[in-house]
């Protein structure tokens, strides 16, 4: 049978925790650790939502310098042959890739979508964007690439995949995320092609 508590002990544990409440020495460090995550998680947070805004800049600007690339070029000088070629998604994506190195691992993450629209029905291409799916490594839906001839209309589109740092970063960005966590970025533009 357990001791019952003597009325002593009583007393000095009442006393003992109304010594602890009304003691004011610590309470600073106390607020400080109370607050200092969640001020700290805010801030990371800030700095993440500000990078992928970069980001989202980045691809944009250096997608419209590779629209003026297709616009005005179309066609290349390959450099293992040294005969002139048309332009590619690849030579599309170099080009972002090269302009664009806020992007990790670039080359591997981004999608250029080239597409020839309809101008007498404006028919538009789906809405799902085509982006890498990190999981197999394959486009999903199938990409397109069709360059077109003078006076088309084509839509360009790319989609980047980044990692953020903390689950909840860029939350109001509405950016779509994918199975592994990753955020699509998508950039697109609309163009006419120049008369040869």
């Amino acid at each position: 049978m357990a001791a019952a508590r003597s009325p002593a002990a009583m007393t000095r544990a009442t006393a003992l925790i109304r010594r602890f409440a009304v003691d004011e020495r610590a309470t600073a460090t106390m607020e400080f650790v109370i607050m200092f995550p969640v001020v700290l998680t805010l801030f990371i947070a800030s700095f993440e939502t500000g990078m992928i805004l970069s980001r989202q800049v980045l691809l944009e600007r250096s997608l419209d310098e590779a629209v003026r690339l297709l616009r005005l070029v179309r066609t290349i000088t390959d450099p293992d042959t040294g005969v002139p070629r048309p332009l590619t998604a690849n030579d599309i994506q170099a080009a972002i890739c090269d302009n664009t190195p806020a992007i990790p691992d670039c080359e591997s993450v981004l999608v250029v979508e080239l597409t020839v629209i309809d101008q007498q029905a404006y028919t538009l291409p789906d809405a799902d964007v085509v982006c890498v799916n990190r999981e197999d490594v394959d486009v999903q839906p199938a990409n397109a690439f069709v360059q077109g001839v003078s006076n088309d209309l084509l839509l360009i589109r790319t989609c980047a995949i980044i990692d953020r740092i903390l689950p909840f970063s860029g939350f109001g960005l509405n950016l779509v995320r994918d199975d592994t966590g990753g955020l699509h970025m998508v950039a697109s533009s609309v163009f006419v092609n120049e008369p040869q």
